[in-house]
């Protein structure tokens, strides 16, 4: 319905005006709310993604360790810390 015609239907202007603002809160509302699920959507797929990096690191780290690699070359080689290679390398015994 055109506000032209909500203007006739509402008996006063205070009315109508009440009227607009509430379907503007309401209009607002679901923007914001649209906004908010895109947003968790696309963080979520950034924690997946990197979450998806970090565990073919890990791989990556635990397959050079089982071909002999030091702790401390395969840390230089996959950019992970001294203490994540050690701990990969009890996994692998």
């Amino acid at each position: 319905m055109l506000y032209s015609e909500k203007i006739k239907e509402a008996p006063t202007l205070a009315e109508y005006f009440k009227t607009v603002r509430e379907e503007g809160i309401e209009k607002g509302l679901e923007m914001g709310i649209e906004k908010g699920i895109e947003k968790g959507i696309e963080k979520g797929i950034e924690k997946g993604i990197e979450k998806g990096k970090m565990e073919e690191k890990r791989n990556l780290a635990a397959e050079l360790l089982r071909e002999g690699f030091s702790v401390e070359k395969v840390a230089k080689m996959v950019k992970l810390s001294l203490d994540e290679v050690k701990e990969i390398e009890k996994s692998c015994e």
